[in-house]
């Protein structure tokens, strides 16, 4: 089993040292981890509200740290990884700035729509004043101008607009879900399977069975990521998800290496 999302205290809302992230994976029996910090804003140019990435002076310790403890585990293979916010108008920054570090993979999350960070507890009230259907639709239409640029390995949490429990109508969603898919399939991207979604209000994995279901049917391929932010977290939920993968009828989810792809069976 594989967990590709992990964080590390550099992000001001995680806690714990990287030895215990390994420490819990290798009790949990895992074969291959992957942390994927949250990419320094500061670097893309955008300063959020609240402090939610690592500084940018902090970005080589940060893979020093990783790559040290990538060679000294044992019985456990260490990805590095990263975890790159998408901003519209910033894609060229981006792609310098990713070609520019030893990454095994790239996770492009969507945490921002212009400046209200909807993923933060402190910024969820929002939901409540605004239009659910418009939030989804801006939301997903920034996750297609994502897959088209081409800058990421993975989709991370493609669906974490829903993270509160304000949630869109089926037959909204059903009717916007096509686009979607369509996009990601021609863009070749993977779609992350992120367990946080069972530990936050909504209780769902990221994303939602019939974005998977889809997924499936358009031989989009999957990847795993628990998201942890503490140690414990590491490898939570992952056995349900694969329960879940192999319900909808995949046998294998994807991995990486210096950005390349491959596949394991699951």
């Amino acid at each position: 089993m594989i967990d590709y999302h992990l964080h590390t205290k550099r992000c001001h809302h995680a806690a714990g040292e990287i030895e215990e992230y390994l420490s819990f994976a290798q009790e949990k029996g895992l074969a291959e981890i992957g942390f994927a910090d949250h990419f320094p804003l500061e670097l893309l140019n955008y300063t959020p509200k609240n402090k939610v990435t690592m500084s940018g002076k902090e970005l080589e310790e940060y893979i020093s740290d990783i790559s040290s403890l990538r060679d000294a585990a044992a019985n456990i293979t260490v990805r590095l990884g990263a975890e790159i916010d998408y901003l519209p108008g910033q894609e060229t920054l981006t792609r310098q700035l990713i070609s520019s570090y030893p990454f095994d993979y790239v996770i492009g999350s969507i945490h921002f729509l212009d400046d209200w960070d909807f993923t933060h507890p402190a910024q969820a009230k929002k939901f409540e004043i605004g239009c659910i259907k418009s939030i989804y639709r801006k939301y997903f239409q920034q996750l297609k101008k994502m897959v088209v640029s081409r800058l990421f390995d993975i989709i991370g949490h493609a669906d974490v607009v829903k993270k509160f429990g304000y949630c869109l109508e089926e037959k909204e969603w059903q009717l916007m879900l096509p686009e979607i898919i369509a996009t990601i399939r021609q863009a070749d991207i993977c779609v992350e399977v992120n367990t946080s979604g069972w530990r936050s209000p909504v209780a769902e994995q990221y994303p939602s069975r019939s974005f998977l279901e889809a997924c499936f049917q358009n031989d989009i391929p999957l990847t795993l990521g628990s998201d942890a932010h503490l140690p414990d977290d590491v490898g939570k939920g992952l056995a349900e998800a694969i329960v879940l993968l192999r319900d909808i009828g995949y046998r294998r989810v994807a991995l990486f290496s210096h950005r390349q792809r491959y596949y394991m069976t699951i």
